[in-house]
């Protein structure tokens, strides 16, 4: 009988311990929520979704800070479980005010860049939704399916130049066979009919006729000169 008197105390005390535990974690799972982050592609710029306007899935990231200015936690868009939904959430959060914050180096805010959320007991999460634009000189990397649907499109031009660029060659080859095969035809011909001593056509060579004696030996003699005996 003492020993279950004992039994019976300790039990007693582990549920005094026990009880004011168990019953504050519901306490505490109705005192805590979350709020989130949804980004989406303004493209008329107008801070508002439109149903033809998509989620952001990538490249940006959400700060959360506390009533005092801290912050307390960042997610990347790139790693959340809700990233199809454009959807970055802060869970476990205590009952208060919060702020979100985004960055990103691949999009320009169209709604401001910080807003401020909180966490009310029994309240429905906090939804706070993000105008976004790509920036301008920022080239969005394509995936495999991008990047062959592009090379399909570009294969044909490609083909097309290069067979262009090789008839042009062909012909130019041509062209210059035909000019070099002429003018290695042309050319005796030419020699045959120059004139010897480079003399042109215009002052032809004086022939001497024999039966009018020798030609003088200086220009000024009209007679020849004496012949040796």
């Amino acid at each position: 009988m003492r020993r279950r008197k004992l039994f019976l105390d300790a039990g007693g005390w582990l549920l005094l311990i026990c009880l004011p535990l168990a019953l504050a974690s519901p306490v505490r799972a109705q005192d805590t929520g979350q709020v989130c982050a949804q980004s989406f592609i303004d493209r008329d710029a107008d801070g508002a979704r439109g149903l033809d306007e998509p989620m952001a899935t990538r490249g940006l990231s959400a700060s959360l800070q506390n009533a005092a200015g801290v912050t307390i936690a960042s997610l990347l868009l790139d790693d959340s479980p809700l990233a199809a939904d454009g959807l970055l959430c802060f869970g476990d959060l205590l009952a208060g005010d919060y702020q979100i914050t985004l960055r990103s180096s691949e999009f320009a805010t169209t709604t401001a860049a910080a807003f401020s959320a909180s966490v009310r007991p029994g309240a429905a999460p906090m939804v706070v939704q993000f105008g976004l634009q790509p920036l301008p000189d920022y080239a969005p990397s394509r995936s495999p399916a991008d990047k062959a649907s592009a090379l399909n499109a570009v294969l044909p031009l490609l083909i097309g130049g290069a067979v262009l660029v090789a008839s042009l060659c062909a012909a130019g080859f041509l062209t210059a066979l035909l000019i070099f095969r002429r003018r290695s035809v042309s050319a005796p011909a030419r020699l045959h009919h120059a004139p010897i001593g480079g003399e042109t056509s215009a002052n032809p060579p004086l022939k001497h006729d024999p039966s009018a004696g020798s030609p003088p030996l200086y220009a000024a003699d009209d007679i020849d000169a004496p012949r040796a005996n």
